[in-house]
């Protein structure tokens, strides 16, 4: 992520092409993380294209609020927390971003579900591996981030090309495979 922006691109894979991608690359310490989604009842942070999250990594808690740009560019505003709660967070930065993006505070889980994420570093993004287990089924995902501006849509599909893949456009996000699960 750079300068609160985050581009990524996304494509949904069979679990033998991830298998194949796991031992292509030099990948090293996979991470467990479990990510819980918040909304209100009436859907207004999913109206503004976006997104409230805590992901939890052992006992480290990492509020995230995303707001799309375009198709595959979010706002990112990142923060470590210790509340338990999503009602009960008072840090001022993380309510000042509420209020600027007009994000009511009552909000409730709307999903839930764990991936275990493996990254590989290049010079200016990062390739990410995930398996994701939601309620009802498990899936698979590669993902390229952005670190730096390039042209990331020529590199992610020269990796792309070896396993006979090519990237369009973004597979829908996790939240909302979650919510369809």
């Amino acid at each position: 992520m750079y300068d609160n922006i985050e581009r990524e691109l996304k494509l949904l894979i069979n679990e033998g092409v991830y298998n194949e991608l796991l031992h292509s690359y030099d990948f090293h310490n996979p991470i467990t993380q479990t990510n819980t989604y918040f909304d209100t009842e009436n859907q207004d942070v999913k109206k503004q294209r976006g997104a409230v999250r805590i992901r939890t990594i052992q006992d480290k808690k990492i509020f995230t609020l995303k707001i799309r740009k375009d198709e595959y560019t979010h706002y990112e505003f990142e923060k470590e927390i210790s509340a338990e709660n999503i009602n009960e967070i008072e840090d001022p930065e993380i309510l000042n971003w509420f209020k600027h993006y007009q994000i009511p505070k009552n909000l409730h889980p709307t999903a839930s579900f764990t991936t275990l994420r493996n990254v590989y570093a290049f010079e200016n993004g990062e390739l990410c591996l995930d398996k994701t287990h939601y309620k009802n089924h498990t899936d698979y995902e590669i993902e390229y981030e952005y670190t730096s501006d390039h042209d990331g849509i020529h590199f992610f599909n020269s990796i792309l090309e070896k396993y006979g893949l090519k990237w369009v456009k973004n597979c829908p996000s996790k939240i909302a495979r979650a919510l369809n699960d």
